[in-house]
């Protein structure tokens, strides 16, 4: 056991992407829009593990990487409509229930809405997508869409989506670097232009599409308008410190180390760091921000010495 380092999974998004990857990253001169880091096909990168997949890790190292705690479920990340042609997941698949990714938008993504676990699991054959968003980098006039200005009911929300109405009554909320957002499943949402965030979610795929804006893809206006909250979002959280959002589905604070400390691991369950700034090395394996680490449940307490003052992200199951 040693800390982990996942390779990203770089996502082409030629409708919304962007090739201005500040604050992360240079530009690779293709429009990414997303980068996965935790979905079980994601690689290791350094030491005797490197080139194996999450999912190999997990079969071969089992409670040693995730934790005592942690509970194996037999299902798959899933997107809409796959169920109805998917085998049952394998009893020993290895899921890992949770997904790091960062996003880059030049562009307003799809008005969406992502379904709950006991939907998803009745409809679709695997979880739900609850998400929080960690604001990175935000051009003038950055704003992100939560909810409805106001309530609507389900017949007319889906007229709306069908008409394109639906535009005038998203509610815009201006975000700055450092703001956090909790979107529940359930939520109406989409994300504008000029964004840089990180994003921890459940292990889904699930997307429903309300509206597009004009882009030719497909909608799934009857399944999104079934999953909605019709009532108004609360808007950006205001955590008291750096605890940033504890629910259910995960936890996620945020970290700030310079020099040398130590760190613990918890046998119970394993830890993501995700860098954010600063550089530095854990447990002698080196880290600049755009990294993302898993620690292992087992580790117990290894050096952590930040040469540059560090910022990270630390997600775990609650």
């Amino acid at each position: 056991m040693y800390p982990f380092r996942l390779a990203p999974d770089w996502r082409e998004k030629p409708d919304w992407g962007s090739q201005d990857l500040r604050p992360l990253f240079g530009s690779r001169g293709q429009a990414i829009g997303e980068v996965w880091f935790t979905s079980e096909e994601n690689t290791v990168t350094n030491g005797p593990w490197a080139g194996r997949t999450l999912e190999q890790l997990m079969e071969r190292h089992g409670a040693a990487l995730l934790g005592t705690a942690f509970r194996p479920q037999a299902l798959r990340r899933r997107s809409p409509g796959e169920a109805a042609h998917a085998t049952a997941a394998r009893a020993s698949a290895a899921y890992f229930p949770l997904l790091v990714k960062f996003l880059f938008t030049s562009a307003k993504l799809s008005v969406q809405v992502h379904p709950g676990d006991a939907y998803a699991l009745t409809h679709e054959n695997g979880l739900g997508k609850t998400e929080m968003w960690y604001i990175l980098r935000a051009d003038a006039g950055a704003s992100i869409a939560l909810g409805l200005t106001e309530t609507l009911s389900r017949d007319r929300l889906a007229e709306a989506a069908r008409s394109g109405e639906i535009e005038r009554y998203l509610n815009w909320i201006p975000v700055q670097p450092g703001d956090v957002v909790y979107c529940p499943a359930g939520t109406i949402h989409s994300i504008g232009p000029g964004l840089a965030l990180c994003e921890v979610q459940q292990n889904s795929d699930l997307t429903y599409r309300l509206y597009d804006f004009g882009r030719p893809r497909p909608l799934h206006v009857d399944q999104g308008v079934q999953v909605a909250t019709l009532e108004p979002h609360p808007g950006l959280l205001q955590p008291a410190g750096d605890d940033l959002v504890s629910c259910e589905h995960f936890h996620v604070e945020r970290l700030h180390r310079s020099g040398i400390t130590t760190y613990d691991s918890d046998p119970t369950r394993l830890h993501l760091l995700i860098f954010l700034a600063g550089r530095g090395a854990l447990a002698g394996e080196p880290y600049h921000a755009g990294d993302v680490y898993l620690i292992p449940a087992s580790l117990g307490s290894f050096e952590w010495h930040s040469t540059e003052s560090t910022v990270a992200l630390r997600a775990f199951l609650p």
